[in-house]
């Protein structure tokens, strides 16, 4: 009989639920749903099937709803069904967590860690244990075990030389003030696939990742191992993303909290929701990069800006970690923008002037597909790859470790 995984993926008002048929290494989508506006008159259930996609208006009051209208189409739409385990994406687990774990209940040492870590990730672990919960109480998800796949275990292994800010040391023990990174479901796709299309063993697996899309960020995986990470404690810190800002000087928060006339939690706020691309272009409220870079290519000359310095801040992680790296791989573009945005790889290239990347135009130019796109001119063998990720093929297979 078929084997089936539930992946849970969702935030504060919503949530994506895959129907994943795992067989060994092989994991084949069944349905999707994607549950919108919970807690709204206007809440919606999207169903995607094959190349089907439909839309059911239904209000749903809170994540626990949404489970048990799935369970209801589900039941109805799809009773060969063999669930065996489910999968959740949780964002942060601070140093506690360093592999998928099994959760332990509702109120278990999992859930205490979502609570726990919630500060250093509010926006996403109360959702998180909110989405824990709700399955654990459902009749069908409840009923098999249910894995903690957490963004930050991919990077649990990095060396403290990398992990740790100047900071009071105090800051680091009391307050657990370090490097942790996130994306890890989409880091450790990636790693396993470079490896498998260059043949290389986890010990020569040594590669800069650059997952670009609404969140940014950048791995240096060394050896297989997650090594340096341009997100941080919070997911603030690193490449200029589609309302975040990225790196900033700490200094700027009391200048313009003064500015202002407002708190550092103001400030804050701003740099998390106003920023990035949001707030470098000022037209029309605009944070997708597909828009600007057509407004760009139009001849937009703020537009064509917006994009240089997103690019070129792609450009020094690349090259910060390339340098700092024995017998570098390969660099590899992935997410929405890494993807499917040529124009911007070609920028964040030719930024990278020590490399002389040769770029094959016609491979650039394609969208979601593997490809190598660029060959180094001064590091032979070094190529730029594009690889489009599977995070929820990454939830189902750890799911399965517990089945």
């Amino acid at each position: 009989m078929d084997k089936h995984v539930i992946c849970f993926n969702g935030g504060s008002s919503s949530i994506k639920v895959a129907v994943k048929k795992v067989e060994g290494t092989e994991v084949e989508s069944v349905v999707d749903f994607n549950c919108q506006g919970l807690g709204t008159p206007k809440g919606y259930i999207d169903i995607k099937t094959g190349g089907e996609k439909e839309k059911l208006e239904m209000p749903m009051d809170d994540h626990k709803s949404a489970l048990h209208e799935i369970t209801e189409i589900i039941d109805e739409r799809f009773p060969g069904l063999n669930i065996v385990a489910a999968g959740h994406r949780c964002v942060h687990g601070g140093p506690a967590i360093k592999d998928t774990v099994l959760i332990d209940g509702p109120d278990g040492k999992i859930a205490g860690y979502l609570k726990e870590y919630s500060s250093l990730a509010p926006l996403h672990n109360p959702a998180n244990l909110q989405i824990v919960q709700a399955a654990l109480a459902d009749p069908v998800f409840g009923k098999v075990p249910n894995a903690g796949i957490f963004d930050t275990q991919f990077h649990a292994r990095m060396p403290e030389y990398a992990r740790y800010y100047g900071v009071p040391r105090s800051w680091i023990k009391d307050y657990n003030i370090m490097r942790y990174g996130f994306h890890g479901a989409s880091y450790t796709f990636i790693t396993k696939r470079f490896a498998e299309l260059n043949k290389l063993s986890d010990t020569d697996n040594n590669i800069v990742v650059a997952h670009l899309g609404n969140g940014c960020s950048m791995a240096k995986v060394a050896g297989g191992i997650g090594a340096d990470t341009t997100m941080g404690t919070t997911p603030l810190e690193g490449l200029v993303m589609g309302t975040r800002s990225g790196d900033v000087d700490p200094g700027v928060l009391e200048l313009m909290a003064d500015n202002l006339n407002t708190d550092i939690k103001e400030i804050v706020r701003i740099l998390n929701k106003e920023s990035g691309l949001y707030g470098l272009y000022s037209k029309d409220g605009i944070k997708e990069m597909h828009f600007i870079r057509q407004a760009a290519l139009e001849g937009d000359k703020e537009a064509e800006l917006v994009v240089e310095i997103a690019a070129y801040r792609v450009a020094k992680y690349f090259c910060s970690y390339l340098g700092t790296m024995d017998s570098p791989k390969g660099i590899v573009f992935t997410g929405g923008i890494g993807e499917n945005e040529g124009y911007f790889r070609s920028k964040v290239l030719n930024f990278m002037k020590l490399y002389k990347w040769k770029i094959d135009e016609t491979a650039n130019g394609t969208r979601s597909e593997e490809c190598i796109i660029a060959e180094s001119g001064t590091i032979p063998g070094l190529k730029a790859w594009v690889i489009p990720t599977d995070e929820e093929k990454v939830f189902a297979l750890e799911a399965m470790r517990f089945a």
